[in-house]
């Protein structure tokens, strides 16, 4: 037989780069980018090469298994997969009968579904369809579609900028969207654009910069209003914009960014006051050919809202919103080109503690059931009943913060969680505190739309196909949803009207011109039309919060002691939080995470490199070890997150160490974002 191309999406990280598989007798041979995505332009990074690794793993999970030991015991027998539905289905349907639809909680890591999700949870009743994008990246989209409404993700121009500005993103490795960001900056730079990194280790993409500037934790916000004041103070503002497209007046701007003087930032950033008024010229010089990126090193932190609220003002102060080469943004969900085929269920009027805290009144305006941090802390205070979780491709006692004792402790009791369903293709810590596992498809065997924003700016559709049979009895989550809606009853039943997930899928791709048949044999639909993007009014002002950005000082790292240091984390270019360490391929070019630290702190501490010594917040402590370097802030510590693995396979398991153990569970208080990036630390030598 003939090597077939079939076209896929990868789904080995949040960027989805469109992919050919090349297949051979039900054998994968090799994955290839697909030119055909405007974004990655044919380009494929090492994880969507290894995601072979994730179809043929050995120890994949194949058959539905019922847990027959205590929990977390590993003691399982196989049962069929009617036997599975119909205990589901009988729990399940009891809830709805008895008026407890809200018991219902459905917690996932990755959902690519676009929408299929919350029609399961929409249909049964429960606002609890819960995820972990209060662990990723809310803090920044909140101040995204809080300033600007028509999105929550920015896409900035990079081919045609002329100054890249960068806070704390390494878009060179685990930004999303990083592969095609990386391939524009690259672009950029070769015609001449002039990049600067903000960040407090020595990252890729800080490394490929014109400067990087070693910025303490948590100051990104309080530079930036730096930044603007120059721009004021010189009269380098876009005024017009301002003026225009704002909802302040000149004056109100230079009022409120009067008190924010580069001696200030100086004094708690430990950036040179001279350094930021050179870089804030230059940017503003650049203008309207001049962008901010931002990420996780800015906005994860307590204060991280007002970081990215401060940073984005920048592009307003400049006038570079929606300019060739600047601050542009465009939507990437796939439902704007082609909307989910009905009917579709009425959303839940019922909202608990774990969908809409009461203590993030902002985020559940703006962005409801994102806050993720409180879920396990608010099920172990009994603040929301839960009777079942059914969770989806998610592994919280690895990518919790506390994650291997709270989250673990929680998972474990049967009061506080009666019965907990896992969907997954891998045995993971999630799975081994499972009353009932179900096996799941990988992404190269299962069915979806897909799209992220174009960084072309043409909207497009992307098909998620399976490019070989799933192994065993897996199951792709559609066809679970399918028949566990209609096995419940009628009336969830009439919002599935499919056969299966192909069907589901023939039906959804009906909006693409050519159907799903074009979108088998191309894998990606673009749109011919250019996204034209409305001019909304940039608030520079928030009346929900009645004020502007500010800077909110983090008092714990201003009362840090000389012998204490700040714990944060980042990603590798070949991993991505806890999913992939159980891919060969990947953990034979980066297998082990020792811990960063600068040359100051180890001679202090009489570490040497590659020594093993001693992290420790309270009563908690974490033995690592020691890579001595200068590429890091003096009173920063990182350690990568995606090792530390006590179950998830042979390749995975006894692998480094899992930072989040010493992690607190400490939220913007505005946003709700996880402050991953603020823990404070001490040292002791092993």
């Amino acid at each position: 037989m003939a090597v077939q191309q079939i076209p896929t999406m990868c789904l080995n990280c949040s960027t989805v780069c469109g992919m050919i598989a090349k297949v051979e007798n039900g054998k994968i041979l090799k994955l290839e980018g697909n030119p055909k995505d405007p974004n990655s332009r044919g380009k494929l990074c090492a994880k969507g090469q290894a995601a072979i690794n994730m179809a043929e793993d050995p120890e994949r999970i194949l058959y539905p298994m019922k847990r027959i030991g205590p929990r977390a015991s590993g003691q399982w027998e196989r049962i069929s997969w009617d036997e599975a539905i119909s205990m589901i289905a009988r729990r399940l349907r009891m809830l709805r009968e008895e008026g407890r639809p809200e018991e219902l909680v459905l917690l996932y890591g990755r959902d690519r579904t676009n929408g299929f999700l919350e029609r399961f949870t929409d249909a049964f009743g429960t606002p609890n369809k819960l995820g972990h994008r209060g662990l990723c990246s809310l803090n920044k989209r909140m101040a995204i579609k809080a300033a600007i409404g028509e999105t929550d993700w920015d896409t900035p121009d990079l081919a045609n900028t002329q100054y890249i500005l960068n806070f704390g993103s390494n878009f060179y490795e685990a930004h999303q969207g990083h592969v095609g960001m990386m391939q524009r900056a690259a672009e950029a730079k070769r015609n001449g654009a002039y990049m600067v990194t903000f960040d407090v280790r020595l990252s890729n993409t800080a490394a490929r910069s014109d400067e990087w500037i070693p910025i303490f934790p948590g100051t990104d916000g309080l530079v930036a209003l730096a930044m603007g004041h120059v721009i004021l103070k010189e009269n380098l503002q876009d005024t017009t914009f301002l003026n225009e497209r704002t909802n302040a007046s000149i004056e109100e701007w230079r009022k409120h960014y009067e008190m924010y003087t580069p001696e200030w930032a100086e004094r708690d950033s430990g950036v040179p006051a001279d350094k930021i008024r050179e870089i804030a010229r230059g940017f503003a010089q650049a203008a309207p050919r001049a962008a901010t990126v931002s990420n996780r090193g800015a906005h994860a932190h307590e204060n991280g809202f007002d970081n990215e609220w401060a940073i984005i003002c920048l592009n307003a102060l400049v006038g570079s919103i929606g300019k060739d080469g600047g601050w542009k943004y465009t939507p990437g969900d796939v439902n704007r080109s082609a909307p989910q085929p009905g009917p579709l269920p009425p959303k839940p009027a019922i909202r608990t503690e774990l969908s809409h805290p009461s203590a993030f009144t902002f985020a559940n305006e703006m962005y409801p059931r994102a806050v993720s941090s409180t879920i396990f802390p608010y099920i172990s205070q009994r603040l929301a009943k839960v009777d079942t979780l059914l969770s989806y491709y998610v592994n919280a006692p690895m990518s919790w913060p506390e994650g291997p004792a709270l989250a673990r402790d929680v998972l474990l009791d049967e009061e506080l969680i009666p019965f907990h369903i896992v969907i997954d293709a891998f045995y993971s810590e999630m799975a081994e505190t499972a009353d009932l596992i179900l096996p799941d498809t990988t992404f190269l065997e299962k069915w979806d739309l897909d799209a992220r924003n174009s960084h072309e700016y043409r909207a497009y559709v992307g098909l998620r196909q399976p490019v070989i049979p799933p192994p065993g009895e897996c199951w792709d989550i559609r066809d679970t949803f399918i028949t566990l809606a209609k096995s419940i009853d009628e009336e969830m039943a009439q919002y599935f009207p499919f056969e299966d997930a192909e069907h589901f899928i023939r039906e959804w791709a009906k909006a693409v011109p050519g159907g799903l048949e074009y979108l088998q044999k191309e894998g990606i639909w673009v749109d011919s039309r250019p996204y034209e993007p409305p001019s909304p009014t940039f608030r520079f002002h928030l009346e929900q919060l009645g004020r502007k950005p500010a800077y909110r000082p983090i008092h714990r790292h201003a009362e840090m002691k000389e012998d204490e240091y700040i714990l944060t984390t980042f990603k590798w270019n070949v991993h991505t939080q806890s999913r992939t360490a159980n891919q060969v391929w990947l953990t034979e070019i980066v297998g082990d995470n020792p811990c960063w630290i600068h040359p100051q702190a180890a001679a202090r501490h009489h570490i040497q490199n590659g020594q093993l010594f001693t992290i420790v917040r309270g009563e908690s402590e974490l033995n690592v070890k020691a890579y001595v370097t200068e590429a890091i802030h003096p009173r920063v510590i990182a350690i990568s997150a995606s090792f530390g693995h006590w179950q998830y396979g042979q390749t995975a398991e006894g692998k480094g160490v899992n930072p989040n153990s010493l992690i607190m569970g400490v939220m913007d208080e505005v946003a709700g974002g996880q402050s991953w990036n603020d823990t404070v630390v001490t040292l002791k030598k092993e």
